[in-house]
This record gives C-alpha cells, structure tokens and sequence, in this order.
C-alpha cells in the first residue's frame, strides 16, 4: 500500500521534475561545460582560463563592486524603514488593511510601468528637470546621482513587501507577554528589546533573505532603466551579463553565472549561521 502511493505521489510531481530538469538543472550543467571550454563550437578544454579572465576584467570588477554597494545600502534600509513604517502602524487601531494594501502596490506594479514612470521623473525632459532645472536641465540617470535613484526606487517598491512581513510577525506576539513584562516593572525600553526585537527574529531574517534576494531581481528594472552602458555607477551585474550575451561571449557568460552562484550560495549559508548562532544565544 505504501509503495503504490509513493509510485502516485511520484507520477503527481514528475511533470514537475522533468520541467526543472529541462529548463534548469540540465542547462546549469551544461554551461559549466561551456564555462571550461575556449569557444561554443569548436569545444576546446581550457581549464579555468575563462573564470580567471572573468576576474581579472575590469568590467565584471566594476559589476561586482558596484552590485555590493548596491546590495550594502539597499538591504540594511529596506529592513529598517519598514520595522519602523510597521511599527508605526501597528499602533493604529484601524485601517491596517487598507494602509498594507496601500503600500504593497508598488510591487505588483509591471517593470516597464515602473521604468517608464521614473523615466518620466528623472529624464532629461523628465518633471524633475521641467519643475527646478528648466534653465539647466540635469540628465540625472547619467549622473553620479544614479546610484540614489536605483535605491529610492528599489525601496519604494520593496518596502510595503516587509513592512507587511513585520507586521505579521508584531501581530503574532501575544499581548500577554507585554502585560506581564509591564507588571514586573519592564519599561518600554526593556519591553522593545527583550519581547519585541527576540519574537521578531526569525521575521527579521526572513525580510534579510528576501531583501537579498529583491535586491538581484531588481536589475531588471536597472538595465531598462539606464540601458546597455550606464553611468558607472550603476554598471552592474546585469549590464555585464546582457553585453557578453550580446557579444555572444558565452564562456565569459557562464563563468560569470558561475562565480556569482558560488558568491550567492556563500553568503545565504553565512546568513543562516549566523541567525542559528544568534537564535541559540537568545
């Protein structure tokens, strides 16, 4: 009897299996082989060579560096802002529904709705420049100032998303637990620091983990936004990986990939050390 639902849970998943396989396990595989190889036809072994020219370019230096930035600032303000947006709200009696609803639209937002209305914004022809900069308009997206735009806007679709997820997790602290701190003499200080901030741990981890992860996916929106060749300061990642496809430099593409998993894979097992090591000394 066990062996025959095993056999129906198997054949219930395998179009799951066989569509993962197909569309990632196979291709991750097979462009290792192409990471090791000196072209995409004539298959030449070459050993790391393209991973070392990867990492020695002063593009995919400039990618990474700028990408950390971008991940450094981003990451540590779209899990404050909205602890402290949550906060806020979680003291208000009513309309908490209404106010999540209000700030989770951004996210469902389309990329390029999102693109064109702050293209509209900060375009040399854009508002920003026709309302304070009309004697001498400031193409801002190819300034140093790019770099804050990207943010801004990463945090105003990004924010409502964990301003949600610490909600929930204030929510699910009992009441009890105030009431008794309140009795033995805990004031608020001591009440934020030992109930709130413990019980809100494993949230905050989680706001970590999908900040991260937001904080890849929103390249997308970057490369529509500044286009092939950016400013500088926003050249990333994404830029680099769309040029060598463009370029056809598929060893260079895969051996980036490569070098970015690698990096992805040891920071998220990082991230989860620590959080295990602070959660034992909690």
């Amino acid at each position: 009897m066990k062996g025959k639902e095993e056999s129906k849970l198997f054949l219930l998943d395998l179009p799951s299996l066989i569509g993962i396989s197909g569309f990632f396990v196979i291709p991750f595989l097979l462009s290792f082989r192409l990471a090791l190889a000196d072209n995409s036809i004539m298959w030449r072994f070459v050993g790391l060579n393209n991973f070392m020219d990867v990492l020695s370019g002063s593009s995919f230096r400039l990618a990474m560096k700028n990408t950390g930035i971008f991940i450094a600032i981003c990451v540590p303000l779209n899990m404050l802002l909205p602890f402290f947006m949550a906060m806020l709200l979680h003291g208000v009696t009513g309309g908490k529904k209404l106010f999540g609803v209000i700030f989770l639209i951004p996210l469902a937002v389309p990329s390029g709705s999102v693109v064109h209305f702050w293209q509209s914004i900060f375009d040399l022809n854009g508002a920003l420049n026709g309302l304070f900069f009309r004697d001498s308009p400031v193409d801002w997206l190819n300034t140093d100032y790019a770099r804050l735009i990207i943010v801004f806007i990463f945090i105003w679709k990004n924010a409502g998303y964990n301003m949600v997820l610490y909600l929930a997790g204030l929510t699910g602290i009992p009441a009890d637990y105030y009431e008794c701190a309140s009795l033995e003499g805990a004031g608020a200080v001591r009440r934020f620091f030992s109930i709130t901030l413990v019980y809100l741990m494993p949230t905050a981890f989680l706001t970590l983990v999908m900040s991260i992860i937001n904080s890849f996916k929103s390249f997308k929106e970057i490369y529509l936004l500044s286009g092939e060749y950016p400013n500088s300061s926003v050249y990333m990642l994404q830029h680099f990986m769309n040029n060598q496809f463009a370029a056809a430099n598929y060893q260079k593409l895969a051996s980036a990939s490569y070098i970015l998993m690698i990096f992805i894979v040891l920071l998220v097992f990082g991230l989860f050390r620590a959080q295990n090591k602070i959660s034992r000394n909690l």
